[in-house]
């Protein structure tokens, strides 16, 4: 800990003083993290994680069961990937963890610690690769909110919209737990990724 700052955000504000960081993704770490039968951690998305560990997907497609909406979220057609759907893909962020956990606690949360794998965008196929942009009044399934994956231009999903803000400190007043990333543009990738050799992030 530095003067009441993790050393992960003390080191990420550290280099914003010194310059553009290194823009990288994340992936929060999965409370059941499992290796496979090589020793390897992967990042399964839903429809992949029901084939190899059936026991996880059913936890996993849990969080999705508060709304009648949500539930329908995995079958969602992503018009810019071939064949898929957001239970195909991982759904990653390009908002450093320290940020995140700052706005909860800007919103009146105490959140526990929370960890990430942190990600570099140039391993991502981009043709496996697209943004979904979470703009407002226009579907889930529609092309206009999805654009063509640019490690280069990652810097502009980077910053937490205010409608996450808001959404956090609502949240907090009816006494809620926050949907952590909702309004945030999701960086998706259609199948697994190898995370065993990537960092860990902790805040």
């Amino acid at each position: 800990m530095v003067a009441g700052i993790t050393l992960a955000g003390a080191l990420y504000f550290a280099h914003i003083m010194e310059g553009s960081p290194k823009q990288h993704l994340y992936h929060a770490v999965p409370d059941s993290m499992r290796s496979n039968e090589e020793g390897r951690k992967i990042l399964y998305p839903l429809n992949i994680l029901r084939e190899k560990f059936p026991d996880l997907h059913e936890m996993e497609i849990g969080k999705y069961s508060n709304s009648e909406y949500r539930k329908n979220l995995p079958k969602t057609i992503i018009p810019t990937l071939e064949r898929a759907t957001w239970g195909d893909v991982l759904h990653l962020q390009a908002i450093h963890p320290e940020e995140i956990k700052k706005a909860l606690t800007d919103a009146g949360f105490h959140p526990r610690e929370l960890k990430f794998y942190q990600v570099d965008p140039a391993l991502l196929d981009p043709e496996k690769t697209t943004i979904f942009l979470y703009r407002e009044g226009v579907g889930d399934d529609s092309i206009e909110n999805y654009s063509e994956y640019n490690p280069k231009k990652l810097t502009e999903h980077s910053k937490i919209p205010e409608k996450t803000r808001e959404s956090y400190r609502q949240d907090f007043v009816k006494k809620e737990r926050p949907v952590l990333f909702v309004g945030v543009p999701h960086i998706f990738h259609k199948g697994p990724i190898d995370v065993s050799d990537f960092p860990v992030i902790t805040v």
